[in-house]
């Protein structure tokens, strides 16, 4: 009897790979977790933004060693304190600054999410174009078979005086076109598992079925890529406005506290070895040639390109989402015509293939329906997966994660 550990190994081993598990391992990928840290770092940012409302304390120290001193040079003096500082009024600047850096923040946190989304609706896609390759190869496996069994046959045929030497020279024809089928789409597949492989950093060998959930009505959320688009907007106008606070006064307060203490000092009567020194100080630019003026102007100038930006993102989201809904309506009208397609070309063939083996009809109808079937075969089935893609894109650009909506 295999142990727990074993047997967990085991099934593990042999398990298929669901697409839940290739999109949750897709959002831990490289390009999110660098997501994920400009998110941290953004945070981190603000974080230092609201600390700079408190005061700050610094140490300091120093000594002196004089040489060649003079009627009141100490031959040598030690200082050290501790000195607090803080801004009382500094024209709004860390008002604005802490502005800028939340709104930093959160167009990060937007971007990350948005980042998440897309990595979802990629392996949705990925996936379905993959499983649609693997279907493409078992069709085309499958009339290999058929043309193979008939090229055994029309070489009894021939030996016997039966059937031409056209007829079997289409059949090898047609079954090396299904050959070169095989392996291109071989290859193709080969590709696309390596791609989602990649974009996931999941090796794999079997995948699981997997669908997404037809939409039903549900309130849509604005995009995380529009979210981000306007914090930034804001971000920029907030750092415009810094430029206007740095004409305001800046009124700071500090209270240092000094200890010190002489050696050979000529006037140590006349010093004091610990002192506390209140001061409140204030400054102002008078002049700067236009220099914040035109960082204004320059910011300005950004914030609206970036309003521009977010304006025709919103168009574009909006007109995507209502070709995501045209994209719906038209997979359930491609699925009917290519089931209708898909009905006739199977009762076609099995009428041909009996009326061939009976020798009733050419090898010409009979490829034609082979062809027909194999065909209608692969239409129906990319019809049905881009059914699912469709539900994923409606996801998406209604500002939800499709990733929820696998079943």
């Amino acid at each position: 009897m295999k142990s727990p550990v074993l047997l967990l190994i085991s099934l593990t081993l042999y398990a298929d790979t669901t697409l839940i598990s290739l999109i949750e391992s897709a959002q831990h990928n490289e390009k999110i977790i660098s997501l994920e840290q400009r998110s941290s770092a953004a945070g981190l940012n603000y974080q230092a933004a609201k600390n700079s409302y408190l005061p700050r304390i610094d140490g300091f120290g120093k000594g002196d060693y004089v040489d060649n001193k003079g009627g009141f040079d100490a031959a040598q003096s030690y200082n050290a304190g501790v000195k607090a500082e803080m801004v009382l009024f500094d024209g709004f600047k860390r008002e604005n600054r802490f502005d800028q850096y939340k709104a930093l923040k959160n167009a990060a946190s937007s971007s990350l999410n948005a980042g998440k989304k897309e990595l979802s609706l990629n392996v949705i896609k990925r996936y379905f174009e993959f499983q649609n390759t693997l279907e493409e190869i078992h069709t085309y496996s499958l009339t290999r078979d058929q043309l193979q069994a008939q090229l055994v046959r029309l070489e009894k045929f021939l030996s016997a005086g039966l059937a031409s030497e056209d007829a079997l020279m289409r059949i090898h024809s047609a079954l090396a076109n299904a050959n070169y089928e095989l392996e291109d789409l071989g290859y193709q597949s080969d590709r696309q598992k390596a791609d989602l492989e990649t974009i996931t950093n999941t090796s794999f060998t079997e995948l699981s079925p997997a669908a997404i959930a037809e939409p039903k009505p549900i309130p849509g959320k604005e995009l995380d890529v529009l979210q981000s688009l306007r914090h930034s907007r804001d971000a920029t106008a907030y750092e415009a406005q810094q430029s206007d606070a740095g004409f305001l006064p800046t009124l700071s307060i500090a209270d240092q506290y000094t200890f010190s203490h002489y050696v050979d000092d000529p006037i140590a009567a006349m010093r004091v070895n610990n002192q506390n020194k209140l001061s409140l100080s204030l400054t102002v630019n008078l002049l700067d040639f236009n220099t914040m003026s035109t960082t204004k102007q320059a910011l300005i100038a950004q914030s609206n390109a970036q309003t521009n930006d977010l304006t025709y993102a919103s168009k574009e989201a909006a007109a995507n989402l209502a070709m995501a809904q045209r994209y719906i309506v038209r997979s359930h009208a491609l699925i009917a015509a290519a089931q209708s397609s898909f009905d006739s070309s199977k009762k076609t063939f099995e009428a041909v293939k009996q009326k061939y083996e009976a020798r009733i009809v050419d090898y010409v109808t009979y490829l034609d329906a082979l062809r027909s079937l194999t065909d209608s075969t692969n239409q129906l089935s990319r019809a049905k997966r881009s059914l699912n893609y469709a539900y994923a894109a409606y996801y998406y650009y209604a500002g939800l994660d499709p990733k929820e909506f696998v079943q």
